[in-house]
């Protein structure tokens, strides 16, 4: 099986119902008989793994090209880490646009999206950055 093919496995819960349960008496009906069964969400290890994964090299290649930008911009001082936030906060909302609210489908939680990961790409985004501004600005 491909990565793509195990996003998620659901467990379906087979619960037998019969006519007769389905009568609603007084007693169903009180507070503390909850016949509600949430079903547990299973996730496919090898598909969460691919997809971080490829979140982190978005996230790479981003800084990179930021870096690039930010250096050539001559962007020096806190400006150019308002733009490495900015660059990775736009990046998160594009990745948020792209899924919606079937964030369930790709990772465990949301925070994956947003903050996981907001700093690994921080080396590599200043590593661009003092090399592209040195070559432009400085030389």
């Amino acid at each position: 099986m491909s990565a793509s093919s195990e996003m998620q496995i659901r467990r379906t819960a087979t619960s037998p119902r019969s006519t007769a349960s389905s009568k609603l008496t007084p007693s169903s009906l009180s507070p503390n008989n909850d016949s509600r069964h949430v079903e547990p969400i299973l996730y496919s290890e090898v598909a969460v793994r691919f997809n971080e994964n490829s979140l982190e090299q978005c996230r790479t290649s981003v800084s990179a090209l930021s870096g690039c930008v930010a250096g050539i911009l001559g962007l020096t001082s806190y400006k150019g880490f308002l733009f490495y936030g900015f660059s990775m906060l736009f990046l998160s909302f594009l990745i948020y646009m792209y899924i919606r609210n079937e964030y369930r489908k790709f990772f465990t939680s949301l925070n994956h999206v947003f903050i996981n990961g907001f700093f690994n790409g921080l080396l590599t985004y200043v590593l661009f950055w003092t090399f592209l501004y040195g070559m432009v600005h400085v030389y």
